[in-house]
């Protein structure tokens, strides 16, 4: 544990708390009560999935950081996730989001993103778009955290450097 996990944790548990609001919003909340998911959903997940984000996609030297959106390394981040979220749902929501094919490993993800892509260009998007958010909302909320530390962030793939998340996601192999 490093002096940044704590804010690494609360960026998590704000990125969770947004991403949770948007599905809600996107799907309609109902379909969240039998889930099991509620307002103590992401501080449940955030301090596992903060380590996760810690030990693979950030660099730290002296006051730099660099968020390395490389998919080899933000899909580790992805299925940890997906499977703490998983973890804390009711039984009930844990039937209901394998009985709809919702519990997703990133490959998965990419495979049913290969497939719209090739099938369905407006389900691909949406599903582009989904994703696009839930990588920029945790990239960016580690942003705000560490600028507001008077950290230096930088955003890189390991090949170069990007202004913005935005663009370093936009550059990942899954989209290509």
């Amino acid at each position: 544990m490093s002096e940044l996990s704590p804010t690494i944790t609360k960026a998590v548990e704000t990125w969770a708390s947004k991403l949770l609001e948007h599905f809600k919003s996107q799907y309609g909340s109902l379909y969240f009560i039998p889930l099991g998911v509620n307002s103590n959903t992401s501080s449940k997940i955030a301090p596992i999935v903060a380590p996760a984000i810690e030990q693979q996609i950030l660099s730290v030297q002296d006051n730099q950081i660099t968020i390395n959106v490389n998919d080899d390394k933000v899909w580790i981040v992805f299925d940890t996730f997906v499977d703490w979220f998983y973890n804390s749902l009711s039984f009930l929501g844990k039937g209901l989001m394998k009985g709809f094919d919702l519990k997703m490993s990133w490959n998965e993800y990419l495979q049913w993103l290969n497939k719209r892509k090739a099938e369905n260009s407006q389900s691909y998007q949406t599903w582009k778009s989904n994703l696009n958010m839930i990588l920029q909302t945790i990239f960016d909320e580690l942003i705000i955290a560490f600028n507001g530390l008077g950290k230096t962030v930088m955003i890189s793939n390991w090949e170069q450097f990007f202004g913005s998340s935005k663009e370093a996601i936009e550059a990942m192999k899954i989209y290509q």
